[in-house]
């Protein structure tokens, strides 16, 4: 719970969305609205009840419907999501036998000291809830038959298959370690089996070492990410996420204390994956295998990763270990050194290519380019993309020059995907976008004509001289001068739209405290100012509009033209003498 204080006619509290030491987070009773003016989230109980859970829409309602006793029509019981909830309940009865089969039956014995020689504890191996399945084609498939469940409800769960053979069910998992696949939620959505040393290949095939449930209705691969339901807080926390590859590699630092840890199965991340991490971490820590930067994959990753700016970092495991799994059964306080000591990507990345092909001959310095030049290609911010480029030349004994024309090359013989085209045409001048700074100050006005104490007057004496140039903007301020708005319950009469941007401007007019002179001079300041930008927009066009009439020597449109732009420019020195 959050521990609220009142303050007038609000509630405050240090905001849960951010770290402070001083309330900003403010809460409106009467407006049904919360807003931090630290951060600057805000919204109604739905939009709070999302970011504090990281949930949907859908979610969050079905949640809250859930606390208030209330039962929606069409929601996760009903309907066609029966499947889904039948999925869920089979699937966690078959966690339960694997687990069974692992910690208390003799044919788990083999598995369970697997598991054990790994390092890994009783106590983790029932909190990650790791289980066995026996080398019986059809042991669990008969037990959850006797539980009432039917065939055409354990095939939908994408753990059973249908011998055509035989005509009977079997376990796609049988003779493998098996992990629960489980969402942020906590919902056990689908598994993965890993294959035992000199386990029967009668029984588990010539398949890959790891295999995962196929796409259910309710698995998505793209989608999941291991561990996320037991890291999520020490992530939140931290606003950091290490990213590791498998199950063990992901489990083995958990159980040795570094909890906002998270696996990912593979080097390659999905947009889904990278978006779901996004909403509880800013740094993305990558703890992968070594050949992580020569992986093609990895471009696109990175690419995603930076379109979610986030901050992406690299343990280097300095080739001493293949993957955090062995260095923390090895070493575990070297392995948490690595990860306080973790890099910048494109050091990473740098690093690895002078590692791998050598300064010695113009043929390694190529490869060094090769490799490199891709990944910072992606760098979104210019300043940041410049001084690796800088970084990179020197390193490989070049000009600056030489190594962008480089770059340029190869991403104009590179063929990227339709949707990353446009990007790539300008991602050697673009520029990191700035908030448009009229709207800004328009906000700003708008915050103080709320904030005084008779606002249609102001309202009236600001709309003299200056109209909106933002919609929404303007469409409160007519609100106002039309009188419509009861200030003991301000939103009543105001439409959806703008519902959100009226609640938190008003909150943040509410939470100021000004004389009203002072109040008068920063709003004679703010008008003046947006005027001046009118009136050098009006003047811009009032040239074009005199050179254009020049040509075509029409005399009485140019004379009426340079009128204009002179009234225009004595109007402008008048407001620019107001900012001041």
């Amino acid at each position: 719970m959050l521990p609220l204080k009142k303050r007038g006619r609000h509630y405050v509290a240090n905001c849960p969305f951010h770290q402070e030491k001083t309330p900003s987070f403010t809460v409106s009773p009467e407006m049904q609205i919360f807003k931090c003016f630290g951060c600057g989230k805000g919204g109604d109980v739905f939009t709070f009840y999302e970011e504090f859970n990281h949930v949907d829409f859908r979610e969050a309602l079905e949640e809250l419907a859930k606390i208030a006793g209330i039962k929606l029509k069409n929601s996760f019981d009903e309907g066609q999501n029966k499947n889904k909830k039948r999925i869920l309940e089979i699937n966690n009865e078959v966690a339960k036998f694997y687990h069974y089969m692992l910690v208390k039956h003799p044919l788990g014995a083999v598995a369970k000291k697997y598991v054990m020689d790994r390092g890994i504890s009783d106590e983790t191996i029932k909190l990650f809830g790791i289980g066995y399945s026996p080398e019986q084609v059809s042991l669990i498939a008969n037990y959850l038959k006797k539980k009432g469940f039917f065939d055409s409800e354990l095939i939908m769960t994408g753990t059973f298959g249908n011998s055509s053979y035989s005509n009977r069910l079997y376990d796609r998992f049988m003779g493998r370690l098996v992990f629960p696949l489980v969402d942020f939620r906590g919902q056990i959505l689908g598994f993965s089996g890993r294959v035992l040393p000199g386990a029967n290949p009668a029984v588990v095939g010539q398949k890959a070492k790891y295999i995962n449930s196929p796409e259910t209705e309710i698995y998505h691969k793209s989608q999941m990410v291991f561990g996320l339901n037991l890291a999520k807080e020490a992530i939140r926390q931290d606003s950091t996420v290490i990213v590791v590859e498998g199950e063990f590699d992901m489990i083995s630092p958990y159980q040795a204390g570094i909890k906002n840890v998270v696996a990912v199965k593979g080097t390659a991340f999905t947009e889904e994956q990278l978006q779901l991490l996004r909403r509880y971490a800013e740094t993305l820590v990558l703890a992968l295998d070594a050949d992580f930067a020569g992986n093609h994959a990895a471009i696109r990753s990175i690419e995603l990763a930076e379109k979610l700016d986030f901050d992406i970092k690299v343990v280097d495991l300095l080739g001493k270990f293949k993957d955090p799994d062995e260095a923390v059964r090895d070493n575990p306080e070297w392995f948490k050194k690595r990860v306080e000591e973790a890099i910048s990507i494109w050091d990473f990345i740098i690093n690895s290519a002078v590692n791998t092909f050598g300064l010695e001959n113009n043929k390694g310095k190529k490869e060094i380019l090769n490799m490199a030049l891709p990944f910072i290609s992606r760098i979104k911010s210019e300043v940041i993309r410049s001084d690796y480029l800088h970084r990179l030349a020197t390193i490989i004994g070049s000009d600056v020059e030489s190594v962008k024309k480089e770059m340029e090359r190869k991403i104009s013989n590179f063929q990227f995907p339709i949707s990353n085209r446009e990007m790539i045409k300008t991602i050697l001048v673009e520029k990191e976008p700035e908030r448009d700074k009229r709207d800004e100050a328009e906000e700003r006005l708008m915050t103080l004509i709320m904030g005084a104490k008779n606002k249609l007057k102001v309202a009236k004496r600001v709309d003299a001289d200056l109209k909106f140039a933002t919609i929404k903007w303007q469409k409160i301020m007519d609100l106002i001068l039309a009188n419509r708005i009861d200030w003991e319950m301000p939103l009543e009469n105001v439409t959806e739209e703008l519902k959100d941007i009226f609640g938190s401007t008003f909150l943040m007019a509410e939470s100021e405290s000004m004389e009203s002179f002072h109040r008068k001079k920063e709003i004679d300041k703010i008008v003046a100012k947006l005027k001046s930008i009118d009136l050098k927009k009006q003047i811009a066009d009032s040239a074009q509009r005199v050179a254009k009439f020049e040509r075509e020597d029409n005399v009485e449109e140019l004379n009426k033209a340079e009128s204009e732009n002179i009234a225009a420019l004595l109007q402008l020195s008048k407001w620019q003498k107001l900012q001041k």
